[in-house]
């Protein structure tokens, strides 16, 4: 199982990495930062998904958080508390 979500995770990077060779990272729009967001908490996921496999719950937990953070970002400044 931690071998399955280490793959996984690097899995999700890839993907991420795949994406951010795509954007124009000169761009400063409000649209673009949400991209970016959405694409640090997909990252923030994959590293909650490593401190799994690993056991370490505190590390997953804080991962976990910062994901919901930029998924929270990412839906714009009406979802911040």
């Amino acid at each position: 199982m931690p071998l399955e979500l280490i793959e996984r995770a690097d899995i999700i990077d890839g993907g991420v990495r795949a994406m951010l060779a795509r954007l124009d990272l000169t761009r400063t729009d409000d649209e673009h930062e949400r991209m970016l967001d959405a694409l640090m908490g997909v990252s923030r996921a994959a590293d909650a998904l490593r401190a799994l496999a690993r056991g370490d719950l505190t590390e997953a937990h804080e991962a976990t958080r910062s994901m919901a953070y930029y998924a929270r970002r990412a839906q714009g400044p009406a979802s911040m508390p």
